[in-house]
């Protein structure tokens, strides 16, 4: 299992919107640090900075949201993201 903490907010957007288990959060005076654990988090981390890495938009702007709510203390860190990695949906 790797980890990985970062306080590169959009990195850790990414990692969230991808399905990363987000592991811990600490705020020190205006800095957050979060905390992810996977299988993928490294490979996830690296195709981010290489800016070769690709998302679900939808997933991304609502991982924004709860990362939001997590750094300023209106939600509690949950143990995962309420969506399956790399699920696609269809309609018939």
């Amino acid at each position: 299992m790797q980890q990985i903490e970062t306080t590169e907010f959009f990195l850790a957007v990414f990692l969230h919107s991808e399905g990363i288990p987000l592991t811990g959060h600490s705020r020190d005076q205006q800095r957050s640090t979060f905390a992810f654990s996977g299988e993928d988090v490294n490979d996830l981390a690296l195709s981010f900075f290489n800016k070769t890495a690709q998302t679900n938009v939808a997933n991304f702007a609502k991982s924004i949201r709860q990362l939001k709510s997590i750094m300023y203390g209106t939600t509690t860190i949950q143990p995962g993201n309420n969506h399956e990695r790399n699920t696609t949906s269809s309609t018939s």
